[in-house]
């Protein structure tokens, strides 16, 4: 996946935005501008995710995904008020998220937010968007025990990493038709939980369960004892760089096996190298690019057409996202009058009690904020794919279920 744009360029559209703001959507030589915001008046939207540093590769794309869904919101929808975007870069680290959701929830124009993209800091800005009342729609974070928080503003646009997990090991089972299995992870709230609900579920077909340090790039010691291991398959829960580096330091230790990993390294970067070619990777996501869902497919020629590539992994939930809650706004009547509080509870109110026809699934959440039906697919790495990848199915029937 791209890293985010530069920061000449993400100024620049700042700039354009709050013109936009200031002129309201009125009239140019005697023409009425289509979409809302025809009030003079703004309402923002905050994000939190990597927008910066090595985890932008996952960031990246789903920030594309929210400004694209803004662009069309403000574009196709009748709204009051203007949306505005607020970014904030966390560069996926939790310990740096609180202090901007901070800053997010001081903003009198806030109405909520579309993120944070990682569990990890989820889970450390979840108490201060719960405590403003703001409500916040994860893109990305599949951690499973961040709806177990109590938070009533909470919710998650994807499945869980218990749910992927759990498919993951069906599919190397009964799909790869493999029996012993190594599992590694990078000891992150995401990658971690990931692997031990892998290895739970492979039960005696898991040989071994290897932590490695994301910190270090040589993993030559953690793959050793994978080899001891004498495996026909490693499982990786972590994110794409560790996994393109597993697999290219792998390939040359002589483990000639099925490599398969999670959400987390669904990005084009991982078809970069030759030694990724034929690895697998789960996702709770349907890649519009690749989909056989022919409105996904035209989303992905509209959206390249606009940003000049192709959506990226959860771009289309961050694109859902933005207008989910535009629609909470458009159904509420809300106006640059109505109490932002207002519009607040009004939106967590709409998101938790209406089914919402999204572009890459049909969104309807239970009491804690999670989706009621979820989908796994299965992705082969391929340099000759869309986004570097192609999409193999659904595991559930992959696997004859």
């Amino acid at each position: 996946m791209k890293r985010s744009r530069s920061t000449v360029l993400m100024a620049s559209l700042a700039a354009l935005a709050l013109v936009a703001a200031a002129c309201g959507g009125g009239e140019e030589d005697g023409d009425t501008a289509t979409g809302g915001g025809g009030g003079g008046c703004t309402w923002e939207i905050g994000t939190i995710g990597a927008l910066s540093g090595d985890l932008a590769t996952v960031g990246g794309p789903i920030a594309e995904g929210i400004r694209y869904g803004v662009e069309q919101a403000n574009e196709q929808m009748d709204l009051a008020c203007e949306l505005t975007l607020n970014e904030q870069d966390s560069q996926g680290a939790e310990d740096q998220a609180p202090p901007l959701a901070q800053t997010l929830v001081q903003s009198e124009n806030l109405v909520a937010v579309v993120g944070p993209y990682f569990s990890g800091e989820t889970a450390a800005v979840g108490p201060t968007f719960e405590d403003a009342g703001v409500p916040f729609l994860t893109p990305s974070a599949t951690n499973p025990d961040l709806s177990t928080n109590g938070w009533t503003n909470f919710f998650r646009l994807v499945g869980t990493d218990a749910q992927q997990g759990e498919e993951a090991a069906t599919y190397m089972t009964e799909v790869e038709g493999l029996s012993n299995i190594v599992v590694m992870h990078d000891n992150s709230e995401y990658g971690k939980p990931l692997a031990d609900t892998v290895a739970s579920t492979l039960g005696d077909s898991a040989a071994t369960v290897i932590a490695l340090n994301p910190e270090e790039t040589d993993h030559s010691a953690e793959l050793s004892k994978a080899l001891n291991e004498d495996p026909d398959g490693i499982f990786f829960g972590g994110y794409q760089p560790e996994f393109s580096e597993i697999l290219k330091q792998g390939t040359e230790q002589g483990l000639d096996v099925v490599y398969v990993s999670g959400d987390g390294s669904k990005a084009p970067e991982l078809s970069q190298d030759p030694s990724a070619e034929g690895s697998i990777v789960l996702c709770p996501c349907d890649d519009p690019a690749v989909s056989t869902n022919e409105e996904a497919n035209q989303f992905a020629e509209d959206f390249e057409s606009a940003v000049g590539e192709p959506p990226g992994t959860y771009a289309t939930e961050g694109y859902d996202g933005i207008q989910l809650v535009a629609t909470a706004l458009q159904e509420g009547g809300y106006d640059g009058d109505t109490p932002i509080e207002e519009i607040r509870t009004g939106i967590q109110e709409y998101v938790a009690n209406n089914t919402y026809e999204g572009l890459s699934k049909t969104y309807e959440f239970d009491e804690t904020g999670e989706l009621g039906q979820v989908s796994i697919f299965a992705y082969q790495t391929s340099s000759e794919g869309a986004t570097g990848f192609e999409q193999l199915g659904l595991v559930s029937e992959l696997a004859g279920q």
